[in-house]
């Protein structure tokens, strides 16, 4: 890749903006393009999810934009945020646009709320009326009671579980661990949901159980707000005041049985094929030993030691080992979501971890390491590789 992240941007996180989804994503936009200490008319490319409910059309005519160049949008929620930053990426080393913005607005607790069964299923009568009729997907399985991923991943966690033997006091403790450090994380980030409420690891394992095995400490936040990143080209990023991070390498990656029918996948202990993180890494000619500091798409703490090893950080069943001995928190050999995480700092299908990567290529960081190189990933369909500029 080509090209450099120079602007974050984002509101306040809450569970009630009191602000409309355009208004929230015009302010993140605005405080990205401060950032970078760019213009609004130096936009010429937008990239959002087509889950997004504000429009291109709305941000250009909001914003009042002369024109766009070139506009994308991705599929499959959160675990392709890193296939928008490979869809800009693309789109400005291949001339289209020069400087293009991926914005996320959602009111996801006071709003549509992302966890609620009847998203995908309802009832009229005695019939069941699927609202995702096109296969595959949820069709298959929504009439059987699965109809939210939380669902799904309890299943995953039950896979994993049986699969590697381990007893439930070790794979309590083990999702614990990703939870409870990710919190000690938020409760030193100002702009987490969790940053004044504490969790300890007898807090988690009394928690209830919201689907076996996991427990409500294991999902991430429903979260009010907007996020907006910045691309340029690298060469352009080197001329300008603002703190660039290269974007060394971002993949977006399909296999059968994968989104959206992960159900049906040949192993249901593992998220992705090890090609996932052999493309990801060839491209950027680095391997899993080089990475400093790992942002994992955790809408549940089951993504985590999954990705782990899916992406090769560790052995297969070795997540165990590394998650309960504290290789997770800062002090460990691999730091993972050190803004605290979709489960502690908020629910924002992403962007807010790629945004902690790039605070901490720039020094930024609540919870500072030592880092030249972050990789991202959101459960195999997209991940991504960000270096110090």
């Amino acid at each position: 890749m080509k090209t450099s992240i120079v602007g974050i941007g984002q509101t306040e996180f809450s569970t009630n903006s009191g602000r409309s989804e355009l208004k929230l994503a015009l302010e993140a936009i605005l405080s990205a393009l401060d950032d970078a200490g760019l213009e609004v008319n130096d936009i010429d490319g937008l990239v959002r999810y087509t889950w997004d409910n504000t429009s291109e059309a709305a941000i250009v005519n909001a914003l009042g934009l002369p024109s766009l160049k070139y506009y994308g949008e991705t599929e499959f929620g959160g675990v392709n945020c890193c296939g928008a930053i490979a869809q800009a990426s693309a789109a400005i080393q291949a001339g289209l646009a020069s400087c293009v913005v991926f914005y996320r607005a959602l009111n996801a607790r006071s709003g549509v709320r992302f966890g609620r069964g009847e998203r995908v299923l309802s009832e009229d009568g005695d019939a069941l009326i699927s609202h995702q009729p096109e296969p595959p997907g949820d069709i298959y399985s929504a009439p059987f009671g699965l109809l939210v991923p939380g669902q799904h991943h309890a299943l995953y966690a039950q896979s994993y579980k049986g699969h590697y033997g381990l007893s439930d006091e070790r794979f309590t403790e083990m999702l614990g661990s990703v939870a409870v450090t990710q919190r000690r994380y938020a409760n030193n980030n100002p702009r987490a949901l969790m940053k004044d409420r504490s969790l300890t690891m007898d807090d988690y394992k009394n928690a209830r159980v919201i689907s076996e095995p996991l427990r409500i400490f294991d999902y991430c936040l429903e979260t009010d707000g907007a996020m907006a990143i910045v691309l340029v080209s690298q060469e352009r990023a080197r001329s300008m005041s603002a703190k660039a991070v290269d974007v060394l390498s971002a993949s977006q990656y399909i296999f059968p049985g994968s989104v959206p029918m992960y159900l049906y996948a040949k192993d249901t202990y593992s998220l992705a094929p090890p090609e996932a993180g052999e493309v990801l890494f060839g491209r950027a000619g680095l391997k899993p030993s080089d990475i400093d500091v790992a942002m994992v798409y955790d809408a549940t703490s089951m993504m985590v030691p999954l990705a782990l090893e899916d992406f090769g950080f560790i052995g297969r069943g070795e997540a165990a080992d590394f998650l309960i001995s504290g290789q997770n928190g800062p002090n460990g050999s691999l730091p993972v979501n050190t803004h605290g995480g979709l489960l502690s700092e908020g629910y924002f299908h992403g962007l807010n971890s790629i945004a902690e990567g790039v605070r901490q290529l720039r020094g930024e960081s609540s919870n500072q390491m030592k880092a030249d190189t972050v990789f991202m990933t959101l459960r195999g369909a997209s991940s991504m590789i960000m270096g110090r500029a």
